[in-house]
Parts: C-alpha cells; sequence; structure tokens
C-alpha cells in the first residue's frame, strides 16, 4: 500500500484551504506593526491627570490637584486643593478655608478669598477668621497688607475708635468689634483697647490707609493674590500634547503622554515610531 497518496502536500493543503492565506497575512502585519499602536489604550497616569472643577472655579491642573478627584501625582505635594460645600475649589491654610476664584497658570499666580464670607449670607457677623499662615513654603503673597480684627473691646468706645465699629451684634462676646488697617494711625489705640485680635492679609488699591464701617466685607471678599513656584517643563509637556504630573518617588517633574510618562515632553505624530520611549515609567 502506498501511504504517500493518503498524506496531503502543503500545496494541497494550500489549494483546499484558501483561509489560511488571510490567517497567514494577519500574523505577518501584527508582527510588522509598531509596538506603541498595538493598543489604541492612553496611559492611565495620562488618563487620570485631566483637568478638573468643582462645579464652580477654575479648572484644575498641574501643579494643583483635587483630593478624591485627581491622583497625588498629577500635582505637586502640598499643592492639594478641596471641593468646598458651595461647589469651589478651596485650600486650607493653617484653621482658615480659602477659595481659590481663579488661577492664572502662564503667571504662576492664584487668588484666593476666605470661605467665611462666602457663608455669611444671612449678612451676620463673620464666622471662623483666624490668623493667617501660608499652607507651603512655595506660596509667596503679591502687594498684600494686614486687616486686625479686634474683639472683646472696652465699652465705651473712644471717638477715634467709634469709626472702626463693625455693626456686629450678638450674644457671643467674641463677635468682630473693630476692624482696623495696620498702616491706620489708630491701630495701636484699638490693640490697647481690645482682648483679642486676628490679623487677615487683604489687598488695598492705591494708597488707602483707613476703611470706613461695612466696608471691610468687601475688602474681604476682594481677597488677595499669591504666587507659586512650578517647573518650566510644564508649558513644554503641554504644547506637545502631555500632561504634567510629579514622580513622588524620585521627587521629579514628569511628563504623562498617551503612550507613557516622559521625563519634560511626549513625542509629536510626525516624529515616526522607530525609536521606543524608554525613559522611567
Amino acid at each position: 500500500m502506498d501511504y504517500c497518496r493518503n498524506i496531503p502536500s502543503a500545496m494541497d493543503s494550500l489549494q483546499y484551504s484558501p483561509q489560511i492565506f488571510l490567517d497567514i497575512f494577519t500574523y505577518l502585519y501584527i508582527l510588522s506593526y509598531p509596538s506603541s499602536k498595538k493598543s489604541s489604550a492612553a496611559d492611565c497616569r495620562y488618563e487620570a491627570c485631566v483637568p478638573r472643577n468643582c462645579g464652580n472655579g477654575p479648572n484644575i491642573k498641574f501643579p494643583f490637584y483635587i483630593e478624591g478627584l485627581q491622583e497625588s501625582y498629577c500635582g505637586y505635594p502640598g499643592f492639594h486643593l478641596k471641593c468646598g460645600k458651595h461647589g469651589y475649589p478651596t485650600i486650607n491654610s493653617t484653621e482658615n478655608d480659602y477659595i481659590v476664584e481663579n488661577i492664572s497658570y502662564a503667571s504662576r499666580s492664584f487668588r484666593v478669598y476666605n470661605a467665611a464670607v462666602l457663608s455669611n449670607l444671612n449678612g451676620r457677623c463673620l464666622p471662623q477668621i483666624r490668623n493667617t499662615t501660608l499652607p507651603i513654603r512655595e506660596f509667596h503673597y503679591v502687594n498684600v497688607t494686614s486687616l486686625y480684627l479686634l474683639s472683646n473691646c472696652i465699652e465705651p468706645l473712644s471717638k477715634d475708635l467709634s469709626r472702626y465699629k463693625v455693626d456686629c451684634q450678638g450674644e457671643n462676646r467674641d463677635n468682630l468689634d473693630l476692624a482696623i488697617l495696620d498702616k491706620d494711625e489708630n491701630l495701636q489705640k484699638g490693640l490697647e483697647n481690645c482682648e483679642k485680635n486676628v490679623v487677615a492679609p487683604v489687598e488695598v488699591h492705591g494708597d488707602k490707609e483707613r476703611i470706613v464701617v461695612g466696608e471691610y466685607e468687601e475688602i474681604l471678599r476682594r481677597g488677595f493674590e499669591l504666587n507659586y513656584r512650578s517647573s518650566s517643563c510644564c508649558s513644554i509637556c503641554e504644547s506637545n500634547g502631555g500632561r504634567c504630573g510629579f514622580n513622588d518617588t524620585i521627587s521629579k517633574f514628569r511628563c504623562f503622554c498617551p503612550e507613557g510618562p516622559d521625563s519634560q515632553s511626549c513625542r509629536r505624530a510626525d516624529a515616526g515610531n522607530s525609536t521606543e520611549n524608554l525613559n522611567t515609567r
């Protein structure tokens, strides 16, 4: 018996199985396709650091990040914000919450005001304003002066101090009595006649050294500006389609790209795919 007649040749298999041509072509195509295009899914860190907001206020991105909405590696350590009950991003400074009203990423500055002002919708005394200390050394005041909020003052007030009296009546003896700017000639008298004082940073326009009754709340609502220090690499990263972040392990800036992180910038789409990204991930 000729057993060879029962074993089909390779050519016979190809002749009677045309599907094999498609299988071979598909296999070779996958092998030759650039590895960076095998998956359309973007890097998880790139996706996590998309700018977000609290419903109101500015969009938040590097060097800031919103706790609970963005990962900590999307910003610098200490630059965390929270979404307040009014739907605005807030930053905590000692015992005060400050609302972040706007951020200029180009000039590396942002404007804040005390959240107590926003809470004072019923027009009564401002609550919970305490001495302010900047939370981290990367933040710096821009053109601010000090507003002294004095309470537990000796009655009756002298004529010189009566002009600074705040209309704030209540059962709590710690309610605010006087509001005086630090350059005012009568500040020392106020400090000597009142048991408690709180210093709040404010921004005063022009050469104004004295405020009138009822104006202190407007000055507090105006807020003040802060500068911050940040990596100069972020603009380069964003100009090439990346999202800025930070590697806390090595304490260095990272540029999160769709194909993976880089030390400074993403590869442009027209740069080709001949070189794999070998940066630390």
